[in-house]
């Protein structure tokens, strides 16, 4: 009698241990095979290939990337100024930037021909020079002026002005302009420029002509004025002294 007791109670015990765990194990259940169910853990969706779209196909656009073909495009620009050739003239336009820029520019006495050329080359610029302001194509041609002491006035000239511009090194030399800038090398560094560094070239280059980085960096241009500053005991105020700052900023040279 206390044998049958006994598996009557193991066989309850066993249907009741049943009953509470199948809703545990159909949980388990659910979360490892991403049926559904309110409260397992996370749902994983299914995984779907996902192919990037492919755009329209459209002419190329093929910049002066390689230096033959920026300097041919430069040369052929010098030839358009030369010529006065621009689209959608604004003489409104003009006759603002003549007075606010070109007049602090060219000397007393230039013809109106020369003035003309140089206004237009400050309010239209070339393709390659749109990316600076009137103001700073004006700067151009007056660190053409101060480097060479003339105004542009040919078509080689106004190569170099859109060279100057670009940050390319011009194809006309001043021995003077170079050897001011070299004076003034080793008043910034302490040492004499070695022409075989490119650092060294690059900051003589730019303090004898000019040359615009072709990219600005103004925080490395405040620090150029505040050198040059400590160094010469002035703000910069003209074209000479705004070229050493640029030298200073971008020519990568060292004491």
């Amino acid at each position: 009698m206390k044998t049958n007791n006994m598996k009557t109670k193991l066989v309850l015990y066993l249907a009741i241990g049943a009953l509470v765990l199948l809703p545990s194990v159909a949980l388990v259940l659910n979360d490892a095979y991403g049926y559904g169910g309110g409260g397992g853990g996370a749902i994983l969706p299914p995984t779907i290939p996902v192919t990037s779209p492919v755009p329209p196909t459209a002419p190329p656009v093929v910049p002066p990337t390689t230096p033959t073909d920026a300097l041919t495009q430069m040369t052929s620009e010098a030839g358009g100024v030369v010529a006065g050739i621009y689209t959608n003239p604004d003489s409104a336009k003009e006759t603002a930037f003549q007075t606010a820029i070109v007049n602090k520019i060219v000397p007393s006495g230039t013809t109106t021909a020369t003035i003309s050329i140089i206004t237009k080359f400050v309010t239209y610029g070339t393709s390659t020079t749109t990316t600076l302001g009137a103001g700073e194509r004006g700067g151009v041609v007056n660190s053409f002026k101060t480097a060479y002491g003339k105004l542009p006035a040919t078509t080689n000239d106004w190569n170099d002005v859109i060279k100057i511009a670009n940050g390319r090194w011009p194809s006309q030399t001043s021995v003077a302009s170079e050897a001011a800038a070299k004076v003034a090398f080793k008043k910034i560094y302490k040492r004499d420029a070695s022409m075989a560094n490119a650092n060294d070239n690059a900051a003589v280059t730019v303090m004898a002509y000019g040359l615009r980085p072709t990219a600005r960096n103004l925080n490395s241009e405040r620090a150029g004025i505040r050198s040059f500053k400590a160094i010469y005991g002035f703000n910069p105020t003209t074209a000479a002294n705004w070229d050493i700052v640029r030298a200073i900023a971008y020519s990568g040279a060292k004491r």
